[in-house]
């Protein structure tokens, strides 16, 4: 050290070293003040850190700094840790400072509330900006002059040169945020706290309407309005206002339902239901965010972590664990170019997996192929190629990597369509439904939050055809409907904006343009529909007056399937084991293929409230050669079943025939020995036999008709015919006899029922992954996480061995 000795250390001939801070023992060099001891001071290492950072980073001279300054005597006048003004003559003369820094030596999150003196002095001297730091971290807000003054949270601290120059301060002020995973999902918090404390909002309505607010955002930012999304923008509303009978933030909600009212997820009268001076805060929390320009792992995660807990609660219903949603997926295994639908779509969390999934298969293989591509191009040039050939190859490199990379792009910087190779994924793809219109804007906003795929996710009844979304069209379904719910009999094609479809002529040309003929025929169907119950509309409706909600859903997946379609469904176990739904099982068993079975533990949707336990049913849907073989094996079954079963039909009619005459009573036989004298006897018809109708096969229905007389006609024996009917009546034996042989051919088509599937399930063999986890990764409570036990990656490991041993190739 050198220079002019003060107390027994000299002043350094910098204010800072090239790194850190001036330091001996325990005294740190403080340039506006001289060595000052830290032993019981760690404050003031901090302090001297962002006076460093203020004088080397951000260009201001010592000159125009102070430290420890109050704004006027007394011990109650409030002192700021580092003042800056605009120039050293300002400082000297006592002018308002430019910038306030407060700061504190512990680490971790920055609480507003421990710096109220470094606040109050910048209200009281007027500064513009504040900075609150500790030793990990800092926040910069914007003042606002009057009162109640205001602070507005900004990216990054003003430098000397924004100082000097309005334009550049501005910029600053309005510049957006990238912001880390963190930040976003605590920012989501404080915006759910926010509702939650203004309006006394329980967690449903304040998760909806945070979605609102981020799709108004959304479309500023699309749309290149940022600045409207500004609490400037709304200081200054009175001048903007169109509308005197609506707010200015319900205006901007009106233009945002009107940019997405193709998408069908918003009423007509919905509302954003808070006052302007909420709405005002919660654009201060999250209009320095990005959310275009954040990554998808960022912004996704954060977003589905909001998600899952606010979920947990009141909104349990619309979300399945991420464990298992992750487990599904992995098991369907869906590919590049394949069509999916979840029709029960809740917060999208299938959807969402769905994407990730197909994309990460997708930049693998751009990965691989950048790789080749590099290693093509540098084989090009010599050992001893020259810097220039050499410049020109990295340049050829950038530029084919580049222009490769593109296709990883999910939609245009508007948030528009586009033909890459992602592009495709997100908006060809991935389609989704939910009658729930607050899990459908979930839904799309989670899709939008892990990059883009939300065109294909519509608010509406998941049984009712809408845009893409029609009979035959996917590869792969993946859902976890409603349980408990019940379709009835009143719920109807039409009857509310979630059952029907548009069919304007608009409508129609895009839809058409897009989907082809495929879509015109369904779209006929529907439409044709209107009025009709949606009941009707199914094989397993139309036969009842209701039917459980996830029944229905089954079908309906099973419907939308193309012949081999691949399906996941999670289903209560009831539809599994219970015996009056064993109908609903061999139905099942006549349209796709059981290929694995997966029973979920109790505690699986605990956190939702719900005490049912359910399994996972992988299923895929019967290609037509598969439907003929299967049809081939019920005539087989028949076939190698209906003799035996005719002899035995044939032995109960011949030992059923003396009850049915006379049932041993002696008139009656004797009236029938008369009548046989004259040529007349008494016959039971040959029973008939119908195919069987309704939704399960089994062997034909044996229909056994009364008995009827053969022989002459004379009036002796009309009278001998009456007497037998008089007495007849009287015989209650033979109502019971008769009674007895239809219950006995009743259950004998019952048994040959039984033999004919026991024939064709051994003609149609074939194997079925079975799996009991004791644990899925979620406790009771809705916890997740490494530390939580999950058996999934293990069953999911046995279920690929299983298919590479026992399955077709040609199942994904």
């Amino acid at each position: 050290m050198t220079g002019s000795r003060s107390g027994s250390l000299s002043t350094p001939s910098t204010p800072f070293p090239s790194q850190g801070l001036h330091q001996h023992g325990a005294l740190v060099w403080a340039p506006l003040r001289g060595w000052v001891d830290v032993t019981h001071k760690p404050e003031e290492v901090v302090r001297q850190q962002w006076v460093r950072r203020l004088h080397l980073d951000g260009g201001f001279p010592l000159e125009q700094m102070d430290q420890e300054r109050r704004t006027h005597s007394g011990r109650r006048s409030p002192r700021a840790d580092i003042v800056v003004w605009r120039s050293a003559a300002d400082k000297q003369a006592g002018r308002e400072p430019v910038l306030v820094v407060e700061t504190k030596a512990d680490e971790g999150v920055v609480r507003p509330a421990d710096f109220w003196q470094g606040e109050s002095y910048a209200r009281a001297a007027g500064a513009r900006f504040l900075v609150l730091a500790n030793a990990s971290n800092h926040v910069v807000f914007e003042l606002s002059k009057g009162l109640p003054g205001r602070a507005r949270q900004i990216n990054d601290w003003p430098t000397v040169v924004d100082i000097g120059d309005e334009k550049r301060l501005e910029a600053l002020v309005n510049r957006l945020e990238v912001f880390d995973r963190e930040q976003f999902q605590r920012v989501l918090f404080e915006c759910h706290s926010l509702l939650r404390d203004n309006h006394a909002m329980t967690p449903d309505r304040a998760f909806d309407t945070i979605s609102k607010v981020l799709f108004i955002k959304l479309h500023v930012e699309r749309t290149r309005t940022h600045e409207t999304f500004t609490t400037k923008y709304l200081d200054d509303a009175a001048r903007y206002l169109t509308n005197p009978k609506l707010t200015l933030h319900e205006q901007m909600f009106d233009q945002t339902k009107a940019a997405y009212s193709t998408d069908d997820l918003f009423a007509e009268e919905d509302r954003l239901d808070i006052s302007p001076d909420t709405f005002r805060e919660l654009v201060g929390k999250l209009e320095r965010f990005n959310l275009s320009k954040t990554g998808e792992d960022i912004k996704g995660i954060a977003f589905e972590k909001f998600l899952g807990r606010t979920f947990r609660g009141e909104l349990g219903q619309f979300f399945t664990p991420r464990p298992v949603v992750d487990f599904i997926v992995n098991v369907l295994n869906p590919k590049e170019g394949e069509i999916v639908c979840d029709p029960a779509a809740g917060s999208g969390g299938f959807l969402i997996k769905v994407f990730d999934h197909v994309r990460d298969q997708i930049a693998a293989d751009i990965a691989a192929k950048r790789q080749q591509l590099i290693d093509s191009i540098i084989s090009e040039y010599p050992d001893d190629a020259s810097d220039e050939a050499l410049d020109e190859r990295d340049k050829r490199i950038e530029s084919a990597v580049e222009e490769l990379n593109k296709q990883l792009a999910p939609s245009k910087p508007d948030g528009t369509t586009t033909d890459t190779r992602v592009g495709r994924l997100a908006w060809q793809c991935i389609y989704g439904t939910d009658k729930e219109p607050r899990a459908a804007r979930t839904a799309k906003m989670n899709m939008i939050m892990h990059g883009d795929g939300h065109g294909g996710i519509h608010w509406h009844d998941g049984l009712v055809d809408i845009n893409g979304i029609f009979e035959g069209r996917f590869d792969v379904v993946v859902t976890n409907p409603p349980f408990g719910a019940t379709v009835t009999s009143s719920q109807r094609i039409g009857s509310g904006p979630e059952t029907d479809v548009p069919d304007d002529p608009d409508y129609k040309r895009r839809q058409q343009q897009r989907y082809g003929k495929d879509w015109l025929d369904a779209h006929k169907r529907v439409v044709n529909a209107r009025g009709q119950k949606i009941l009707d509309q199914f094989e397993i409706g139309r036969v009842a007056s209701s039917r459980k909600t996830e029944q229905m859903f089954l079908e309906r997946c099973l419907r939308l399937l193309r012949p081999g379609g691949r399906l996941g469904i999670v289903l209560p176990n009831g539809n599994l084991n219970a015996s009056s739904q064993a109908w609903l099982r061999r139905w099942g068993e006549g349209k796709a293929f059981l290929r694995a079975v997966v029973a979920l533990p109790p505690e699986t949707f605990k956190f939702s409230g719900a005490s049912i336990t359910a399994s996972v049913l992988f299923m895929q849907k019967f290609t037509e050669d598969d439907a003929q073989r299967w049809e081939r094996c019920w005539a087989d079954a028949f076939t190698a079943t209906e003799q035996e079963y005719e002899s035995r039909r044939d032995s109960l009619i011949d030992d059923a025939v003396v009850s049915l005459l006379h049932s041993n009573d002696t008139e009656l036989r004797d009236l029938l020995e008369q009548l046989a004298e004259l040529g007349v006897t008494r016959v039971l018809p040959k029973p008939t036999r119908v195919p069987k109708d309704g939704l399960v096969r089994g062997a034909p229905t044996t229909i056994v008709r009364g008995l009827t007389w053969q022989g002459p006609v004379t009036a002796a024996i009309r009278d001998l015919k009456k007497a037998y009917t008089e007495r007849a009546a009287q015989v209650s034996g033979l109502k019971k006899a008769m009674e007895s042989l239809k219950a006995a051919l009743k259950d004998l088509d019952q048994q040959q029922t039984t033999a004919m599937w026991e024939y064709v399930r051994k003609a149609f063999d074939y194997p079925v992954f079975m799996a009991t986890p004791n644990a899925v990764g979620i406790t009771a409570t809705g916890e997740t996480g490494e530390d939580v036990p999950d058996d999934l990656p293990a069953v999911l490991a046995a279920w690929r061995q299983f298919k590479a041993e026992h399955l077709p190739e040609d199942v994904a």
